[in-house]
């Protein structure tokens, strides 16, 4: 395979390993970073714009990433094609409306799985392979809704709760190993994921919030993010404020999502 490796562009030839590519800020990771130069191994549920791929710079596999068959698929074909990974990036995600006092907590389990289970799974395949070359990145797609509980959210933001667990404890974990693990905190993103939600419907002042980013710009924040080795991105960066309000006057934060939702 000929060799596009420039020397001048830290993207160029990385192999980045993205979950949830189909779509949505996944699909612009992967359009941002294959502009950039890097090889891309993309995993997402199958649609008409995704199916399985190998050519010099791709490899897709379509499936569900519950499946450990599928999870050990992505990274297997990834190693035999590139011979590396130097990135991944634990962003599939899916969502539940629903209040504490009513949601189905039987689809909250299927939620826990994607969002949390799935993506500590595919770091456990991924982090021996960048142990071996003491170099790497990790970055795992929290939420705001992750440090700020919204309560008719309650499950969806237990699962970021628990994904800024894991990213916390993993970065100290692989402190002076060479892998830089990064959380990404979005705010409200415009994409799909009303659609896709596994059960209830957003409150109507929820559904008409217009104060959104695109996930172009979270894909162009993560990349700045990676080449910096940040610790957290907040896309919009308003959220930082909004998440120090939550954790600095909690009583305040109470009076506001009252009165707003």
């Amino acid at each position: 395979m000929q060799s596009n490796f420039d020397s001048s562009n830290p993207w160029s030839g990385k192999v980045v390993l993205i979950t949830g590519a189909s779509d949505g800020i996944g699909a612009s990771c992967a359009k941002l970073m294959g502009q950039a130069g890097a090889r891309l191994v993309l995993t997402g549920l199958p649609n008409e714009g995704f199916r399985d791929e190998v050519s010099d710079f791709r490899v897709a596999v379509a499936g569900d990433i519950t499946s450990k068959e599928t999870r050990i698929e992505v990274v297997e074909k990834a190693i035999d094609r590139f011979g590396r990974i130097d990135c991944l990036i634990n962003n599939a995600g899916v969502g539940q409306y629903g209040y504490p006092t009513e949601v189905d907590t039987e689809v909250s389990k299927r939620m826990f799985d994607i969002n949390v289970f799935a993506a500590l799974a595919f770091t456990q395949l991924v982090v021996p392979h960048m142990r071996a070359k003491r170099a790497g990145t990790i970055v795992n797609i929290g939420s705001v809704g992750g440090k700020v509980s919204l309560p008719w959210a309650v499950m969806y933001c237990a699962t970021k709760w628990a994904v800024h667990c894991i990213d916390d404890s993993l970065h100290r974990e692989l402190m002076g190993s060479g892998i830089h693990v990064m959380k990404v905190c979005p705010g409200i993103v415009d994409t799909k994921f009303r659609n896709h939600v596994l059960a209830g419907c957003a409150p109507d002042r929820v559904e008409n919030i217009r104060r959104v980013v695109s996930p172009d710009q979270v894909a162009s924040a993560i990349l700045r993010g990676v080449l910096r080795k940040k610790r957290t991105v907040f896309v919009p960066g308003i959220g930082r404020i909004f998440t120090s309000l939550d954790f600095f006057a909690p009583r305040v934060m109470d009076r506001y999502l009252r009165r707003k939702f």
